[in-house]
């Protein structure tokens, strides 16, 4: 919701462009709406596990509900629908943990589930918090309420100059290149709304290690799903947008020449959801 112009220019838009197009996106309601999310470990400090649930599920809105309740920091629920059906998980979902073998055995035990998994996809450990003034949480309260404000809004709504707004961003937005950062603005997507677009997962068999996996298919735009861990002990997952089906089915004939692999299925990513519910009260 915020790019940089290195960002914008690496896109080829202006900053008037790439606004139109996600005002476009949201009239349209592929973007049903913007949600401010907070990066829990450089916020609150310590060891913390990024962690996530892969599940086959009948209901997988009853069940994404029903943990999102119970687990104090669930981010995102991903619904996908997979050909064929039950081969991969329809419902995912991603949430920072700080005691996650006690959250794993609540979720192995809860209800609804046909099966699921409990990973660990990423480990972060921060001494301290990221020292906050009060200013700068002004600024992440006002993003928490206002997910869709951009630079000139967030400055009207605080009085401060843009300027002002932008160098607070620069140090407090989560980013690849700035992992310290607290905040993120993420859309919550309804894909099903897009007719020539779409985002995949393939679900691979194949005795490649998932490291020589990603070098494989880099140039083609693949990338590992939650860093290369299993689903069933069998599949090895890798992501990648496409466009239309002759790009699905090119796809698909790509990874099976490739030797040691085969394609067993593909997952279609529905929607998006953003939880934030929690965001307000670490501001507190």
């Amino acid at each position: 919701m915020i790019p940089t112009e290195g960002e914008l220019a690496h896109a080829g838009l202006s900053a008037a462009d790439y606004a139109e197009r996600i005002r476009s996106l949201s009239a349209q309601k592929v973007i049903r709406s913007m949600r401010t999310s907070l990066v829990v470990p450089p916020l609150l400090g310590g060891d913390w596990v990024w962690a996530g649930v892969l599940a086959n599920v009948a209901r997988p809105l009853g069940v994404a509900n029903s943990l999102t309740r119970r687990l104090p920091f669930v981010t995102e629920v991903i619904l996908n629908a997979g050909v064929p059906a039950r081969i991969g998980p329809e419902l995912a979902l991603l949430f920072y943990s700080r005691d996650f073998d006690t959250e794993a055995q609540f979720i192995r035990s809860a209800e609804g589930m046909e099966h699921h998994e409990v990973y660990r996809v990423a480990e972060y450990s921060f001494p301290i918090p990221l020292p906050l003034s009060g200013e700068e949480r002004d600024l992440l309260r006002f993003l928490v309420r206002s997910p869709g404000s951009d630079i000139v809004g967030a400055a009207e709504g605080l009085g401060k100059e843009q300027a002002w707004v932008r160098a607070k961003l620069d140090r407090l937005y989560w980013t690849e290149r700035n992992r310290s950062g607290v905040v993120r603005v993420q859309p919550e997507i309804d894909w099903t709304r897009v007719e020539n677009f779409g985002h995949f997962h393939f679900l691979l068999e194949t005795g490649h290690r998932p490291e020589q996996l990603s070098r494989m298919v880099a140039e083609r735009g693949f990338g590992l799903v939650l860093a290369g861990k299993t689903y069933r002990d069998r599949f090895l997952q890798v992501e990648s947008d496409v466009w239309g089906i002759a790009d699905l089915m090119e796809r698909v004939a790509y990874l099976n020449q490739i030797v040691g692999i085969r394609v067993a299925g593909v997952l279609w990513n529905e929607s998006v959801s953003v939880n934030t519910d929690w965001a307000a009260g670490l501001l507190e």
